[in-house]
């Protein structure tokens, strides 16, 4: 039964504070006229109204909305709207001050005043309406509705942050992957940029032009190699008379040093003899050609047309007593048997001659009319129109010698010779 005690209780209460509230009056105007009015008929210190200042209590939304609390929330209305009916008597006393004397400024301030008392009164209808709004169950049930509207939007929402956020992660890899790519295929022509002054292309002219500058540079490369393989004899104790390469014995050479010519005729021999049609493309001939350095197109098709020849003609160029004595193993062989480029001095600078001699041939069979190679037998007469002696001798020499062997052979193309390098000797001259 406490809670009934409680209610009857608060009851008494307002009716107390509503009997209080009619006992205000208005303030007599004869009873003090000509004359101030007394201390207690001010505004707030009046008999009856002194005890009727109460400080508002400011109700939160969150008391209002909470359902258990509805009817606190309605007799907190109740007395609010006591206290402001109070403020307002009281206001509306002081306008009536105002008048007794009759003091202008004082009834403007008295008037605003009351005008604000009157604004905020007006104000308890909005806390009334919100109560009755709350403790309507139709309307709970709508704002319950409108609640759970919103959590479902806001999981649908948070659900589609989370699939964007996927979406996301994926087109950042994507964006990655794109920039590796166009960053590879940057360098790519920055690099074949740099390096088309080393391309050796049909396009740079007419073909035949391309094979006579193809003849000089694999001439030279075959030189060079032949310069280091000497240089490694030298090292190893070989004795370049006794070697096995196929040089005749009868050649007389001027020099002891020209030996090395008999070995540059050896790698010649083999680098141009005896290849498969197979190894030569002239579909992979622009992209061989477009590196600076032949190794690079190894590692990039280790089994192309290019790769195929490189090997097969170490294998056959380079003997195996050769490879052991200069590094002490077979490792090089074996490797390469296996399909594989050594990454070494050596074998790149066989490369670089492989790469033109094949270049060379490659050319060479798509020459119209195709191009032809030649060599001059030992003993022939040396011909200026075919041949150019190496080293280079005076030229009323020239006749006096014939020619010991063929260095670099030579290529007739229709009516076109390139002449072969050969090395003269004294032996007795028989007709070419």
């Amino acid at each position: 039964m406490e809670p009934a005690k409680g209610k009857m209780r608060t009851s008494s209460n307002l009716l107390l504070r509503i009997t209080d509230i009619c006992k205000v009056h208005s303030v007599g105007v004869a009873e003090n006229v000509g004359g101030k009015p007394k201390a207690d008929s001010t505004g707030g210190s009046s008999e009856d109204g002194a005890h009727l200042k109460v400080h508002p209590h400011q109700v939160s939304d969150h008391e209002s909305c909470s359902g258990s609390s509805t009817a606190r929330y309605e007799e907190a209305v109740v007395e609010k709207l006591l206290e402001a009916i109070s403020c307002l008597k009281l206001a509306y006393v002081k306008v009536q001050q105002a008048h007794v004397p009759y003091d202008p400024e004082k009834i403007a301030a008295a008037g605003e005043h009351f005008a604000s008392e009157l604004e905020g009164t007006s104000g308890l209808k909005d806390l009334y309406v919100s109560a009755n709004k709350w403790s309507n169950p139709m309307y709970q049930s709508h704002v319950s509705s409108r609640i759970h509207e919103h959590q479902k939007l806001a999981v649908d929402l948070q659900a589609d942050i989370c699939k964007k956020d996927s979406e996301l992660v994926v087109l950042r890899a994507e964006l990655e992957e794109l920039e590796r790519s166009n960053m590879e295929l940057k360098e790519e022509v920055d690099r074949r940029a740099m390096h088309t002054e080393n391309k050796i292309g049909i396009g740079k002219g007419e073909l035949m032009d391309v094979f006579i500058e193809l003849f000089e540079g694999s001439s030279k490369h075959i030189h060079d190699f032949t310069k280091l393989v000497v240089s490694w004899m030298k090292v190893s104790g070989w004795d370049l008379g006794i070697s096995k390469f196929p040089i005749d014995k009868s050649v007389v050479y001027e020099k002891r040093s020209h030996k090395k010519y008999g070995v540059e005729a050896y790698f010649a021999r083999a680098m141009l003899m005896g290849t498969k049609e197979e190894y030569f493309s002239m579909d992979s001939y622009d992209n061989v050609m477009s590196f600076k350095d032949p190794f690079d197109a190894l590692m990039e098709a280790p089994n192309s047309a290019f790769g195929r020849f490189c090997r097969e003609k170490y294998l056959v160029a380079v003997p195996r007593s050769m490879e052991d004595s200069f590094l002490g193993n077979l490792d090089h062989r074996a490797f390469v048997e296996r399909g594989g480029h050594p990454r070494t001095q050596f074998y790149q600078t066989f490369a670089k001659m492989a790469r033109h001699v094949w270049a060379l041939l490659t050319v060479a069979r798509y020459l119209k009319p195709r191009a032809e190679m030649f060599f001059v037998k030992t003993g022939v007469q040396f011909q200026k129109k075919h041949m150019e002696s190496v080293p280079a001798k005076l030229t009323t020499e020239e006749a006096k010698f014939s020619v010991g062997f063929t260095v670099m052979p030579g290529f007739k193309i229709g009516c076109t010779v390139i002449r072969c390098k050969v090395y003269l000797s004294t032996l007795d001259a028989r007709h070419f």
